[in-house]
């Protein structure tokens, strides 16, 4: 094959996958792709392990389920899980911001506790913090089904 015939493989090859990773609206403006902000939504599950040893804290199996709040774009609805004998049991809700340009993930669990997640691919590394920014726990995640 010439070499003007791979670069017209190599430029198809380009346009298809750059055409994949992005949307139009209905008056054909490419718009950023939904998958930008829909790569957190889904389920998590991981360790959630404490730091304050001497505590009433435990180490957890967790899983995490984020779904996106319609009409608030950067919001995620946060229900947290915690793994007992094989089974789910729900600790709690909260809304969470998802900061797309620094991949940061936080979540208002009550009044001084706080879960701060950086997004990388399929993995959350978080932590958890209380009264003023005291470190509780770490958690890494992992995309479930990724």
């Amino acid at each position: 094959m010439k070499q003007g015939g791979l670069l017209g493989v190599f430029l198809a090859v380009v346009v298809s996958i750059a055409g994949s990773a992005v949307e139009q609206n209905d008056a054909g403006k490419i718009t950023s792709p939904q998958g930008a902000d829909s790569a957190l939504v889904g389920d998590w599950r991981g360790e959630s392990f404490c730091v304050v040893r001497e505590s009433a804290c435990r180490d957890e199996e967790s899983l995490y389920h984020f779904s996106q709040i319609p009409d608030k774009p950067g919001r995620y609805s946060l229900k947290a899980d915690k793994i007992v004998e094989s089974k789910p049991v729900t600790m709690g809700t909260s809304e969470c911001t998802y900061d797309r340009a620094q991949h940061i993930i936080e979540c208002a669990i009550s009044a001084g506790t706080t879960l701060h997640f950086t997004i990388n691919s399929n993995t959350l590394q978080g932590t958890m913090t209380i009264q003023s920014n005291k470190l509780w726990r770490r958690i890494t995640l992992k995309k479930v089904g990724a």
